[in-house]
C-alpha cells in the first residue's frame, strides 16, 4: 500500500476545513468599555521612506487594553490571578462549546445564559470537554456598528460631557448568569468563556458577577466576538493567542476557529518543557507526504 493512499484523504480533509475569523477589525471605530480616562484608539505614522521603488513605514499605536475583540486576562478581576503572560499556553487552543441563544436574546435583551441552556447543550452533544471555552451566541455581533443597538443606549461615549455613571444605568445587553458562572467553576474544567456582545456580564449586572466568579479564578473572557453563527455547536477548535504581556489585564487579539471536527483538539495533548506542543500525527503525516510526493 502506498503512503499516498492514506495521506491523500487526510489532506483532502484539511483542504475542506474552514477557518472562521471571530474578530472585528481594529480601527478608530473599535468598541471599548468607556471607563473615564481610557486611551482612545490612535494609530499614527512615525516615519515613511519611499526611494527608488522601495517603501518602508513604521507606526505607533495608543489604546486601552480592552478594546475591540479582546481577551480579559484573569488578572482583570483577580489581584493574584494570571496576567496575560501567565496564562498556560494550552488554554489558547481549546475545544469549543457554542450555545446559541439568539432567539431568546432577540426577545429579551437582558437575557442571561443559564444552567439549563448548558444542560440542553449537553443533552444534544454530550459532556462539555475538558479545557473548553464556552461561547454564548447572542446575535449581538451583528449590531457592533450600531451604538444604540449594541449597548441599548445611544449616549455618545466620545462626548466631552460623557457621563459614565448615567451610561451604566442605561445599557442593556445579554451575558452569562452568575449561577452558570458558579456551576462552570465548580463542576467543569474550562479555559474560559466568550460572547459576541460587549461583556460576559449582561449590561444590567453592574456588579459584574460573572467576571468576578470566573476571572478571579483564572478563567479568561473573550468579548466583542463576531461571526459565531458560522461556528458549529461542538467539535470545533478555538485559537485565541494574546501577546505575552507581563502585568496585562487584557488585550485585543485575533480569534480563529477551526470548524473541522475530524482534526479537533485532542484531550491527551501535552506541552513539553520548552513550552511547545506536540505535533498532531495527521499534520506530521501530511508533511511527509508533501516531502515525498509533491
Amino acid at each position: 500500500m502506498y503512503l499516498s493512499t492514506i495521506l491523500v484523504p487526510l489532506l483532502a480533509l484539511r483542504i475542506n476545513a474552514e477557518l472562521v475569523d471571530l474578530s472585528h477589525t481594529l480601527d478608530e471605530t473599535a468598541r471599548n468599555w468607556p471607563i473615564p480616562g481610557f486611551k482612545r484608539y490612535n494609530h499614527s505614522t512615525l516615519a515613511v521612506l519611499e526611494q527608488d521603488g522601495a517603501f518602508v513605514i513604521s507606526k505607533d499605536i495608543e489604546m486601552t487594553e480592552h478594546i475591540g475583540t479582546h481577551m480579559d486576562a484573569p488578572h482583570h478581576f483577580g489581584k493574584t490571578a494570571w496576567d496575560l503572560a501567565s496564562i498556560p499556553i494550552e488554554n489558547f487552543v481549546v475545544p469549543v462549546v457554542k450555545i446559541n441563544v439568539r432567539e431568546k436574546c432577540a426577545a429579551n435583551r437582558d437575557y442571561v445564559l443559564s444552567v439549563q441552556d448548558l444542560k440542553n447543550w449537553e443533552q444534544k452533544h454530550g459532556k462539555v470537554p475538558d479545557n473548553a471555552v464556552i461561547l454564548m451566541e447572542t446575535g449581538w455581533g451583528d449590531k457592533y456598528n450600531d451604538t444604540e443597538a449594541y449597548y441599548g443606549t445611544g449616549r455618545d461615549q466620545k462626548a466631552e460631557d460623557f457621563d459614565y455613571n448615567a451610561w451604566m444605568t442605561e445599557i442593556h445587553f445579554p451575558g452569562f448568569s452568575a449561577e452558570l458562572a458558579t456551576v462552570l467553576l465548580k463542576n467543569y474544567t474550562i479555559a474560559g468563556v466568550g460572547t459576541d456582545g460587549p461583556s460576559i456580564d449582561r449590561g444590567s449586572d453592574s456588579l459584574f458577577p460573572a467576571h468576578f466568579i470566573l476571572e478571579a479564578n483564572n478563567k479568561y473572557g473573550l468579548e466583542n466576538l463576531c461571526c459565531l453563527d458560522k461556528v458549529p455547536e461542538s467539535g470545533a477548535t478555538l485559537m485565541a493567542i494574546p501577546p505575552k504581556m507581563k502585568g496585562g489585564s487584557g488585550f485585543t487579539l485575533r480569534v480563529l476557529v477551526d470548524t473541522d471536527s475530524s482534526f479537533a483538539y485532542k484531550q491527551n495533548r501535552k506541552v513539553n518543557s520548552s513550552g511547545s506542543q506536540n505535533i498532531h500525527i495527521y499534520g506530521f503525516l501530511a508533511l511527509i507526504y508533501y516531502i515525498l510526493f509533491l
